[in-house]
């Protein structure tokens, strides 16, 4: 299975969502970073002492003379005992579209024995990273809940579902409100940008530093509101399956 977060204007937290998700995923799963412009799991969790051979351009290099599996094997690390094992993404923009994502996206929507979550950043139509949506079983569109994040959310809610060929209501594609309540409820998103509503994840500081910063988690960490919600939406996105059936 292969769920795919994106955002639609900014980053309301996607990386933080994808590994706080995968992080509690119920099945074995894998966090992708696959953000378009640049991502910064390196240096967020991994705080800068990441494997220089820990890549997605090093297992793209690899899929020439091996199959995923191998290439995946060679090239995704874990960095902490707590967190899900990371395929880390590109160093910098434009490099993006040189990937085949098609290809990649394919393979993992086929990954035996475990799921994927996809850290697609923030979604526009010619970035290099569509062909990769267009293979999720699942698109989920991270949004935060101010007047602007939400006038943007509903401007690209349905661009991705005629990527996925669905129509507005269908689960496939949903939306994940960060802080919901400041101001607008995750149900009055949802029905704006006329999306299923998959859930919220709360405004939790503290948590969220341990993804995005590499801070060291406290001893409550597991029992915290964005672990807690977050154990409950992956649960609920590994049982829905998405189009292929669960793995």
């Amino acid at each position: 299975m292969l769920v795919g977060l994106v955002s639609a204007k900014g980053s309301p937290g996607v990386t933080t969502s994808a590994l706080a998700l995968a992080s509690q995923w119920p099945r074995r799963s894998l966090m992708l970073e696959a953000d378009p412009f640049g991502g910064d799991v390196r240096a967020g969790l991994g705080n800068g002492e990441w494997p220089p051979t820990a890549g997605i351009m090093e297992a793209v290099v690899d899929l020439r003379s091996t199959d995923l599996d191998a290439a995946l094997g060679r090239r995704v690390h874990r960095p902490t005992e707590y967190s899900p094992a990371v395929l880390a993404g590109i160093g910098c923009v434009g490099q993006a579209s040189t990937l085949p994502w098609s290809r990649i996206g394919a393979a993992l929507a086929r990954l035996p024995g475990a799921d994927v979550v996809a850290d697609c950043g923030r979604f526009a139509v010619a970035d290099g990273v569509t062909p990769l949506l267009r293979a999720c079983d699942v698109i989920v569109v991270v949004t935060g809940s101010s007047l602007r994040a939400v006038r943007a959310a509903s401007r690209i809610a349905p661009l991705l579902q005629e990527e996925l060929e669905v129509r507005a209501g269908d689960p496939r594609v949903s939306v994940l409100v960060v802080d919901a309540g400041a101001p607008y409820p995750a149900a009055e998103i949802a029905g704006a940008c006329r999306l299923p509503l998959l859930g919220e994840l709360p405004d939790d500081p503290r948590a969220a530093a341990v993804w995005s910063d590499g801070d060291r988690p406290g001893r409550g960490f597991g029992r915290s509101p964005l672990q807690r919600e977050a154990r409950g939406l992956a649960g609920a996105l590994a049982a829905s399956g998405g189009r292929r059936g669960a793995a």
